[in-house]
């Protein structure tokens, strides 16, 4: 029975140009040279997932204390005949790999160019045709994932400073969920909620100034780390 590798890929998401987008670059060699990929590590002997994955979110983005946390496993093994010969390609040419992949949200100034490959970040919607792995199966699997926690937790907030005005909040969901909200709606749902509250400070804007907000931290009572949460 052949070794089983473990690769650790980390989907780092942001808002930039006003829309979703991932962290990727272009694969300097083999397998899939030239090729986008999510920033990726395989693990070495001694070293636990969750370290590679902190190594890697602080070296493409800098961050020591971002925050993360385990997303899932994926694991598709190639399928051999009787004579040993390939039937199904498995999610690595080079071999049983899987790959644990983290889910991060990063600030859209915070990509560190000489990591290399021309990283960078790609709209979520528009992604390119040339992907390497299954990394395009994780990205559609961790964007789902995102959407879904923002209806019931606060990692939305993680995409804003921490006083924002209405629309400001009001179009990182839109940002993030790839919709249009009604603004009656979006009041009653997240600020009658108790999610934010006034900061009693405004900001210049057309016509009347902005009321600023801030999140309360308690709307969801989610004051716990998220599951496998990689932040120090």
């Amino acid at each position: 029975m052949g070794e089983i590798g473990v690769a650790i890929d980390l989907v780092a998401f942001t808002l930039a140009g006003g829309e979703l987008c991932v962290l990727m670059g272009k694969r300097p060699h083999a397998p899939y040279p030239g090729y986008f990929a999510l920033p990726g590590s395989l693990r070495r002997p001694g070293i636990s997932v969750d370290e590679v994955a902190r190594d890697i979110l602080n070296r493409t983005t800098g961050l020591k204390d971002g925050w993360g946390e385990q997303l899932r496993t994926f694991d598709r093994p190639g399928r051999h005949g009787e004579e040993g010969t390939m039937l199904v390609p498995g999610r690595d040419p080079r071999g049983d790999i899987l790959s644990v992949a983290y889910l991060a949200v990063v600030a859209a100034d915070k990509v560190r160019t000489e990591f290399g490959g021309e990283l960078g970040w790609q709209p979520v919607r528009r992604l390119p045709a040339d992907i390497a792995f299954d990394h395009r199966e994780i990205i559609d699997y961790a964007a789902r994932r995102l959407r879904s926690k923002l209806g019931y937790s606060s990692l939305g907030f993680q995409f804003l400073p921490e006083d924002f005005t209405i629309p400001e909040l009001k179009a990182m969901y839109e940002q993030v969920l790839g919709i249009s909200l009604n603004r009656g709606n979006f009041w009653k749902k997240v600020v009658e909620a108790g999610v934010i509250e006034d900061t009693g400070k405004t900001r210049p804007a057309r016509g009347k100034p902005a009321h600023l907000y801030r999140f309360t931290n308690r709307a969801f009572g989610l004051l716990e780390q998220p599951d496998g949460h990689i932040g120090r």
